[in-house]
């Protein structure tokens, strides 16, 4: 696992409210850093090739025995799946929910065992936005992680890591996971199940420790109160110039920018 494959993306797509698979997650960020490394920037007429033998180097965790078949199998499904966006329209200025699909293509190849995936030009233009906030991460922070959740929550707490703590409410956080009504509907099942899991993986895998405490309104649990240590706690520039120095990073290794145009944000998916 190459510790230079780094994952960008907007903060509105990290907090864009979706559920995917784990290996349906893994194939977005790994074709994010696979086409940074080749130096091909993200395109809607070009597509990316994902192999079995890599995907499996870069996931260790992926059972071993049927690699390309879980890749087809979480390609397809990921060819379903579409993210809600939350953004203002530009003409009203009026709160705005839009909805697209992350892949407009997919393909394998059975006998070379590789998939080719397509992003559609809405989802590569908030991964390649890198005038505006962003988070950044090493690929291998995830690499491990064997939880949907806990990437998912391991976004959103990585982009409060210079803070160090941050409140994510209950109700938000359920439709960020786009979690059924009656899923996990006890809120005690859905620390057991969600929180806990997702808490511990981050404390064991990534890069950084995480705790957290409810809390409360009234008698009822509304929120959930993180606090995030950098394990690392290496010695950081501002956030200005940190931000700058990746911005530079990823325009050097081949990333390309997409104009965002009022033409281009009303377009329907």
């Amino acid at each position: 696992m190459k510790k230079t494959e780094l994952v960008v993306k907007s903060n509105r797509l990290i907090e864009a409210s979706y559920r995917l698979g784990l290996n349906e997650q893994r194939i977005i960020l790994y074709a994010i850093c696979r086409c940074r490394e080749e130096q091909k920037g993200l395109f809607p007429d070009l597509p990316i090739t994902i192999t079995a033998d890599s995907f499996l180097k870069q996931f260790p965790s992926v059972e071993k025995g049927s690699v390309y078949g879980q890749l087809k199998e979480a390609m397809n499904a990921l060819y379903s799946r579409s993210v809600t966006i939350h953004d203002t329209d530009p003409a009203t200025k009026k709160a705005r929910v839009r909805e697209t699909r992350w892949l407009s293509e997919k393909a394998y190849i059975d006998g070379a065992g590789h998939i080719q995936i397509v992003f559609t030009p809405e989802v590569i233009k908030y991964i390649t936005r890198l005038e505006v906030e962003f988070t950044s991460y090493q690929l291998e922070k995830v690499g491990h992680m064997t939880s949907a959740h806990g990437v998912r929550i391991y976004e959103l707490l990585a982009q409060h890591k210079d803070v160090g703590t941050r409140t994510l409410n209950l109700v938000w956080l359920r439709e960020a996971l786009q979690l059924e009504p009656g899923e996990y509907k006890l809120t005690a099942d859905f620390i057991k199940r969600i929180i806990e899991p997702s808490v511990e993986q981050i404390n064991k895998h990534s890069d950084i420790t995480v705790s957290y405490k409810a809390k409360k309104t009234g008698r009822a649990i509304t929120d959930f109160v993180f606090k995030i240590k950098d394990k690392e706690r290496k010695a950081k520039a501002t956030s200005t110039t940190s931000d700058q120095a990746v911005r530079e990073k990823l325009e050097a290794n081949g990333q390309q920018r997409i104009p965002t145009t009022t033409q281009d944000d009303n377009e329907d998916f």
